[in-house]
């Protein structure tokens, strides 16, 4: 289980499964965006009835994304970058790959905290972009900007193999199931 310290003054990413360090940001995102999509579909017997005018159906809740860039500076310290955009990257790959286990087989379960800001928001990372952006003499890494997109999810599952290689029907499984 994550560590997370609810109300901190840094943005803070981790791990609800555990296993991967808590990723601090020393520095707060000068931007965070969330978006929620609402997903409506035109309703099918809409034309039959023009009298009754434009018809929507709602067709089920999704959860909220987030957006944000982080930057990660160790120059002044001459303190290289690497830990902390490793532990991002192992929270964005799978935590056993090849495990018989299917929740290990499986990226990480996040939690990201900022004060009341974000107090908590449960998720996924969906992408993850690095760009180091000043290393030292000797090529150590002392400065990289990460851009993380984020995907909010409360119950994580795998898809099953169909044979093609391919997904396929989601199997049930919690996030906190499986074995640490």
């Amino acid at each position: 289980m994550t560590s997370l310290v609810p109300n901190s003054e840094f943005i803070t990413i981790g791990s609800v499964d555990g296993g991967v360090p808590d990723v601090v940001a020393k520095y707060n995102p000068k931007e965070l965006q969330v978006d929620k999509n609402v997903p409506w579909k035109v309703n099918p017997q809409a034309n039959k009835s023009p009298e009754k005018g434009i018809q929507l159906e709602f067709s089920g809740a999704e959860g909220r994304s987030m957006s944000l860039e982080l930057l990660f500076d160790g120059y002044e310290e001459n303190k290289s970058v690497a830990t902390s955009v490793k532990s991002l990257n192992d929270l964005a790959s799978p935590r056993k790959a090849g495990s018989t286990d299917e929740n290990l087989r499986r990226p990480h379960l996040c939690l990201v905290t900022w004060g009341k800001t974000v107090d908590k928001f449960t998720c996924v990372i969906e992408s993850l972009s690095t760009k180091y952006t000043m290393f030292s003499a000797k090529g150590v890494p002392l400065r990289a900007v990460c851009t993380v997109k984020l995907k909010e999810a409360n119950v994580l599952s795998m898809a099953k193999d169909d044979g093609a290689g391919g997904g396929g029907a989601p199997s049930g499984g919690s996030a906190g199931g499986g074995t640490k």
